[in-house]
């Protein structure tokens, strides 16, 4: 709870509204006019009108200087970190402590969160409180600020209003969309991996090294309910590595190849969920964050390399804190003028190697950025490319045709474009074709 008290506080710039102010200006002059009549004409009951005209402007000055006095603003602790399409569920209130009533508070954010409503008014008795509780859809990924509040405060005639910041500033991470993606698998990753790696991990990978018996502590997930039944007992399966390639992941953000927002013509209507619509800005970064969730959700050692942000590029590695590595890179990635997708894998070519693999989403669907794929002894890392189509966003846009096909096996490609559903279009159905693109029914 945070308390705040009337001569500590200072009124909030730039959030004086000029219609008060002007109200009483207009009253005070009136009272002026008729005063200089009542002196004229001598006639008592405009000298009564004017006195009553200025007593109601010093009684509304004085009623929106003691409109904060014991007033106690509550707010619990917000959240700090939310993902697109979670709503954000606030719990705010205030606490009238002194013996004038407050009949009109106006309280709203002076964050930057989108999707924030106007506001709430509320009316407080002497000695009371009042709560509520405030729900925001988060629509948009990055970095936005929470508070602090602003309460403003109007007496019973409109003539004055004052409005005080209170509270502090709380920074609020929103995490790209999320979209499972339980049928998808990497063509690339179905080839031979290296050496089984015979170390011991905590972690759930598909390769089992043992089977022995449960111990106190051991989790039930890692039960092996089949060989429990067998022989009677509890029995824990022990894994290893997974001796398939690591993956990196590498995102296109090359502004010149992107589509902040679709034209009109392209435009897909909202329905509530999909909140990458219309953006292949959006669509690009969901899918890396749905592909990095999923890999890693299947045991992968993912890495991410993106052009964004001086180039930022997190190592592969496994697990849940690896999951919200990417997820918190992803939120704050945004479009560069970059040299392109095959500089980025040029530079970065030292960090490739080994039984490794690539997904590559991009714009770029003409291919020329697989020269970047090609390491030591003419060797050719094996990629998937998750295309996505930027005509399908702006018509205006030229459309690269791919220069080369793919007839080693090592290259497979999806396409993506404006209202497609990345679950369906990244499945496991589809036929491959002699140039190594796997076409993916919509339907």
């Amino acid at each position: 709870m945070c308390r705040y008290r009337a001569p500590g506080l200072s009124p909030a710039p730039g959030l004086d509204r000029p219609g008060p102010l002007l109200n009483a200006a207009a009253v005070l002059l009136l009272a002026l006019v008729v005063l200089i009549s009542a002196v004229t004409t001598g006639w008592r009951l405009q000298y009564h009108l004017a006195w009553l005209l200025l007593s109601v402007t010093a009684f509304s000055f004085l009623w929106t200087r003691l409109a904060f006095r014991g007033l106690a603003v509550l707010r619990d602790n917000p959240q700090t970190r939310i993902q697109v399409g979670d709503v954000l569920k606030e719990r705010l209130g205030l606490r009238n402590m002194s013996f004038i009533p407050k009949p009109w508070l106006e309280v709203h954010d002076a964050g930057n969160l989108p999707g924030r409503t106007a506001g709430n008014v509320v009316s407080i008795p002497s000695a009371s409180e009042r709560r509520w509780r405030r729900r925001t859809l988060c629509t948009q990924r990055g970095v936005f600020t929470l508070g602090p509040l602003v309460v403003s405060a109007s007496d019973p005639f409109g003539l004055f209003e004052r409005s005080i910041r209170v509270g502090e500033t709380h920074e609020l991470l929103v995490f790209p969309q999320v979209v499972p993606l339980p049928d998808f698998a990497l063509p690339a990753l179905q080839l031979p991996g290296g050496d089984i790696a015979r170390r011991r991990t905590f972690d759930s990978t598909p390769t089992v090294s043992t089977i022995r018996d449960y111990v106190a502590g051991d989790s039930l997930n890692k039960v092996s309910w089949k060989t429990t039944a067998r022989h009677g007992k509890l029995m824990v399966k022990e894994f290893e590595l997974d001796p398939v390639a690591d993956v990196w992941l590498v995102l296109d953000l090359d502004q010149r190849r992107h589509v902040i927002q679709s034209t009109p013509d392209r435009t897909i209507a909202p329905d509530g969920e999909r909140h990458y619509l219309n953006s292949s800005v959006e669509y690009a970064v969901t899918v890396a964050a749905s592909v990095a969730s999923q890999l890693l959700h299947n045991g992968r050692s993912v890495g991410l390399l993106t052009g964004s942000n001086g180039r930022q590029m997190i190592l592969p590695d496994r697990g849940v804190r690896q999951t919200w590595k990417i997820l918190e890179a992803l939120a704050v990635a945004q479009l560069r003028d970059t040299d392109g997708l095959r500089e980025l894998l040029l530079t970065h070519q030292s960090f490739f190697g080994g039984n490794q693999s690539v997904v590559v989403v991009t714009p770029d669907t003409s291919g020329s950025w697989r020269a970047g794929l090609e390491v030591s002894n003419g060797r050719t890392l094996p990629a998937t490319a998750i295309y996505v189509d930027a005509v399908s966003f702006d018509p205006r846009l030229p459309r690269l045709l791919p220069q080369d096909r793919d007839r080693s096996g090592r290259f497979a490609s999806f396409t993506l474009r404006n209202g497609d559903d990345p679950a369906v279009v990244l499945s496991r159905m589809g036929d491959r074709s002699a140039g190594g693109e796997i076409r993916r029914k919509t339907s």
